[in-house]
């Protein structure tokens, strides 16, 4: 699935020391076992993001094996994440941010959104491009569930050109033309779990593998 050579991409292998290493928001907590990079929420947490300290400009991959390892997970990924669609600078929220100004943020912001493995939440997978809080570049969804908890997943996740895609265990599960591509921002992992008056389930998920070809 690989769209891209050595010739003409950078390839940037990130290990789980430098995982940890990375922006944290919300309320969780991170740790390095078995040589996997763990990430997970804690009380009163709404959401779990690790964002990278770089942001990538243009034709970007990213390719990682990932296993949510709680009940409720939903497993995100943002890239080309920025403040607006002129730069590929990314603005963050101050560290005590409530969850509503973090959620104001992360609608406000450009990006390419992944959502998948949020049958806990009642949904099914689905991608889609933001460009304001009121504006969507494109939103597709997909009919069913396609993973369960507790199992790795081989991702791979790209914007090369104009197309954007997202591929699990080698199959293509999204792809679309993007005739006016995001310029290019950081890459965010985010976890969600279940909180609600009658359910608590926090989520927990591991990385590992996690490389990024860019230019």
């Amino acid at each position: 699935m690989l769209a891209c050579n050595s010739t003409t991409f950078t390839e940037e292998k990130i290990n789980p020391q430098q995982l940890s290493e990375w922006t944290t928001l919300g309320k969780g907590k991170t740790s390095i076992k078995n040589e996997e990079f763990v990430f997970e929420e804690i009380n009163d947490s709404d959401g779990f993001f690790v964002v990278s300290p770089i942001n990538y400009e243009g034709d970007i991959i990213l390719k990682y094996k990932i296993k949510a390892m709680s009940d409720s997970s939903v497993l995100i990924t943002l890239f080309s994440a920025s403040d607006s669609q002129n730069d590929t600078t990314l603005t963050f929220p101050a560290k005590n941010a409530k969850p509503e100004d973090i959620w104001k943020w992360r609608s406000a912001m450009n990006h390419y959104n992944l959502t998948f493995n949020n049958k806990s939440h009642g949904y099914t997978p689905f991608f889609y491009k933001n460009i304001t809080s009121l504006e969507r570049g494109f939103h597709i969804r997909k009919e069913d569930n396609i993973t369960a908890p507790y199992q790795w997943v081989s991702v791979e996740i790209g914007r090369v050109k104009d197309r954007v895609w997202f591929s699990l265990n080698g199959d293509i599960v999204f792809e679309q033309t993007d005739t006016d591509p995001l310029k290019g921002g950081h890459v965010l992992f985010r976890i969600s779990g279940t909180n609600s008056d009658t359910d608590t389930i926090l989520a927990k998920a591991a990385i590992k593998d996690l490389v990024i070809f860019h230019k």
